[in-house]
């Protein structure tokens, strides 16, 4: 019999979830669903607080200043500095090969013309294949700071310049184009960085190949030598023209956004 003096307390869990009759049920099923639904909460917020400081990694923001300069001087830096790492290695060993390629080349080019010879390659032609070869060097270079300078901004969003003049200028002096980079102009930085790179090869290529010996061996009377030789003084001078007009643009633009900015 029941004792009168025993009071039942219904409360609002017991009317809203099923009494567990059939299932082993009791108050201890109701207390194993709720440890286990308490396991489960637990579980879940250990996983995403696991996973925040991955994702915050992952979505860092870079500097693409920082970026495209790493890449300038050494191939693939840029991109290691993004996070990149297996085209940072491409890069990297695209540069270690190129270099290793133009030593040999240079310390063996009497043998490779005699090697060329057998094949009636003349030297002439055997310096055009290695001059377009380089060439297509200098689209790649280029194409390494673009890259890095672009995947910086994926990471950190659009890059409006670092709005210092004085750092700007010193940078264009230093190599033309570095100072369009830091003042987030890619497309002028992409301009001056090709015609630098482009008339500093041709220079390289009057002074340290065989080029005026060459020229001498094909016409005697030294008529297209006289000509190279003009056109390596005009070389020089727009190299030294687009240099200042780099750093000029740099200083100027960079003070110009800062005053904007202010």
């Amino acid at each position: 019999m029941i004792n009168q003096d025993e009071v039942f307390v219904i409360t609002e869990e017991d009317i809203l979830k099923p009494s567990g009759k059939g299932k082993g049920g009791g108050p201890r099923a109701v207390a194993g669903g709720k440890a286990a639904r308490a396991a489960e909460r637990a579980e879940s917020v250990e996983e995403t607080v696991a996973e925040g400081p991955v994702t915050a990694r992952r979505r860092s923001p870079k500097s693409p200043a920082a970026a495209s300069t790493l890449s300038l001087f050494v191939w693939g830096l840029g991109q290691l500095y993004n996070g990149d790492s297996r085209l940072a290695a491409l890069f990297l060993l695209s540069e270690l090969m190129i270099v290793s390629f133009h030593y040999l080349l240079y310390m063996t080019w009497d043998r490779i013309k005699t090697f060329a010879h057998l094949f009636f390659v003349s030297e002439w032609e055997l310096m055009l294949y290695a001059s377009s070869i380089d060439f297509c060097v200098i689209f790649f270079l280029i194409y390494n700071v673009a890259q890095a300078y672009r995947g910086a901004e994926a990471r950190g969003g659009r890059f409006d310049g670092l709005h210092r003049p004085l750092v700007s200028g010193l940078a264009s002096l230093c190599v033309p184009g570095w100072g369009q980079l830091l003042n987030g102009q890619l497309g002028k930085a992409v301009f001056f960085l090709f015609s630098f790179f482009l008339q500093a090869y041709l220079v390289v290529l009057y002074r340290l190949s065989p080029f005026f010996r060459i020229l001498a061996d094909i016409e005697p009377q030294q008529f297209l030598l006289n000509k190279a030789i003009k056109v390596g003084m005009g070389i020089m001078f727009v190299t030294a023209l687009s240099w200042f007009i780099s750093t000029y643009d740099a200083f100027l633009v960079a003070r110009y956004t800062r005053r904007l900015r202010a």
